[in-house]
């Protein structure tokens, strides 16, 4: 949601897009997690992937997964309506944004296969109560271009 601030503006003027990553959370922004307690290892899924770690801080930054299950339950409500998955809801919502261009949704050979999911982005129509709606829940968290600012420490140097 960071680019939506400052680089979709830029974008709107200089007539690039961007191509976007990290459109799923690493797999955060799926069912897997939804309802889940990562806090307790024996009681949910495991945030095991240096991915998952990354995005799961951010969560924190964001607000915290009780926060975060809230957006959760709402991409799962349009989801839901839609007969798709919270993904393709999310990666759906993304594309859709003015400044994009296209998306890069990482998987990993053997271990998810979304074809389906990714399929369904391309027919997937989200309509005035969806956009709310995801406005809405994902609008409660903090702004994270204040709290983390405009890039990943993975970008920053030392």
């Amino acid at each position: 949601m960071r680019p939506q601030q400052r680089m979709a503006e830029l974008c709107h003027l200089t007539g690039v897009k961007l191509i976007t990553y990290g459109t799923v959370m690493g797999g955060l922004l799926s069912e897997k997690f939804l309802d889940a307690n990562v806090d307790n290892p024996f009681a949910g899924p495991a945030i095991n992937t240096p991915s998952l770690q990354k995005y799961k801080k951010m969560v924190d930054a964001w607000g915290g997964w009780g926060l975060f299950q809230g957006l959760l339950q709402t991409l799962k409500q349009v989801a839901s309506k839609h007969g798709v998955s919270i993904a393709t809801v999310a990666v759906k919502y993304i594309l859709d944004q003015p400044a994009v261009a296209g998306s890069m949704v990482g998987v990993r050979l053997g271990l998810s296969e979304h074809i389906q999911d990714c399929n369904a982005i391309f027919s997937l129509v989200l309509d005035a109560d969806d956009l709310n709606s995801i406005r809405e829940a994902s609008g409660k968290g903090n702004d994270l271009l204040k709290v983390i600012g405009d890039c990943g420490d993975e970008y920053r140097k030392a």
